[in-house]
């Protein structure tokens, strides 16, 4: 989803994209949130369920998401994702 010219050059761009949300009331870093978020609203699902999906597996191209807490990354992603669509 992410095309060639928005992907990082180098670890150094990477690190510069990270915004930490609050997962299970730890501070956490996602890489490319705000890109996959973006990705992912001009895909236009109006699904809860196909957006979940989209956006996790856009976000789990750029950050391990350890199994134990997938449930509540996806909840703390899917809150930014509303969050921001709020903005716009």
């Amino acid at each position: 989803m992410v095309t060639l010219a928005e992907k990082p050059c180098c670890a150094a761009d990477a690190l510069r994209r990270i915004r930490q949300i609050d997962v299970n009331g730890i501070p956490t870093g996602i890489t490319m949130l705000d890109e996959s978020i973006s990705e992912v609203k001009e895909l236009g699902l109006t699904d809860e369920g196909d957006v979940c999906e989209a956006l996790m597996k856009q976000v789990k191209i750029y950050n391990y998401i350890p199994p134990g807490v997938q449930e509540a990354y996806t909840e703390a992603i899917m809150r930014e994702y509303h969050a921001n669509r709020k903005k716009r």
